[in-house]
C-alpha cells in the first residue's frame, strides 16, 4: 500500500510541476522570426571573414607547362587533356597522296 502512495504522490508532483511549466511556457509568445534566428547557424562577420582570409596564404602557383604523361595526354595540375586522331588512318576521312609521292 506504500508502493501505491509514493507512487500516486510522486504522479501528482509531477503532474502538478508539467502543467506550472506548460503555463510558464504559455506566456512566452512564439513568432517566426525567433525560432529562424535560433535555428540560424552562427557565422562571422564580413568583416572578419575578409581579415582572415586576407591573413591565410594562397593557392600553390601552378606550372605554366603541362606534364606529358607516358600515354600521350598532358597534364595541367589537376586537369589531364587528351587529344586524339578520330579517325585511324587508312581510313577515308584521309585525304589522298598528290600523284608521284609515297605514301608514309
Amino acid at each position: 500500500m506504500n508502493r501505491i502512495a509514493s507512487f500516486a504522490g510522486a504522479l501528482a508532483l509531477v503532474g502538478g510541476w508539467s502543467v506550472v511549466a506548460l503555463a510558464d511556457e504559455a506566456k512566452a509568445p512564439i513568432s517566426a522570426s525567433m525560432l529562424l534566428r535560433v535555428m540560424t547557424p552562427i557565422s562571422e562577420s564580413r568583416d572578419a571573414a575578409f581579415d582572415r582570409a586576407m591573413k591565410e596564404p594562397g593557392p600553390p602557383p601552378r606550372r605554366a607547362d603541362g606534364e606529358i604523361q607516358p600515354d600521350g595526354s598532358v597534364r595541367y595540375g589537376s586537369v589531364v587533356m587528351t587529344v586524339r586522331n578520330p579517325c585511324p588512318p587508312g581510313t577515308h576521312y584521309e585525304p589522298l597522296p598528290l600523284p608521284g609521292r609515297v605514301r608514309k
